[in-house]
């Protein structure tokens, strides 16, 4: 690992090894995320500026995918709920080999959302849980005993038609 930092470097340097450090590292970030922790994610931009594709070189939904909008929509997916956890996701999406993070504004730098994002992709699939349990996702268009006719047949609308 410092061999990769020093290796522009000669060793008589006398530049503090902390200033070293803040230097960018002349590897991807995938790359130096993957020399660190041992796995390697590669990024992807997306037509939507606010969203980003990352590709953790693992399954992560097989042939299906799901989308969660809110943090309370991700219930079932205990890698899901770990990314809203971090400041400034706005929504999870998993496809069959991808993990796309839409972020709240554009005012957020991606640079400094995606050390966390990384580290919670590296994290969770080192820890061997299941990506989405078993549990359905909770929806607000679930009917519940408290509505009327009307409010059922507008949440079977939404549920059928719009979705």
């Amino acid at each position: 690992f410092c061999h990769m930092l020093l290796k522009d470097h000669s060793l008589t340097t006398r530049q503090p090894f902390h200033q070293l450090l803040q230097k960018k590292p002349s590897l991807p970030s995938a790359a130096w995320h993957r020399a660190v922790r041992g796995m390697f994610i590669q990024t992807q931009d997306t037509p939507n500026p606010n969203s980003l594709k990352f590709i953790p070189g693992r399954e992560v939904l097989g042939s299906r995918t799901m989308e969660f909008s809110t943090p309370a929509a991700a219930y079932c997916s205990p890698l899901a709920r770990q990314l809203f956890r971090i400041e400034g996701v706005k929504s999870v999406f998993f496809g069959p080999d991808f993990i796309t993070i839409t972020k709240e504004s554009e005012d957020l730098d991606w640079n400094l959302l995606k050390p966390d994002i990384y580290a919670t992709i590296m994290d969770f699939f080192a820890s061997g849980l299941p990506v989405v349990t078993d549990e359905a996702p909770r929806t607000d268009t679930a009917a519940s005993e408290e509505d009327d006719e009307v409010v059922l047949m507008i949440k079977e609308l939404l549920d059928t038609r719009i979705r």
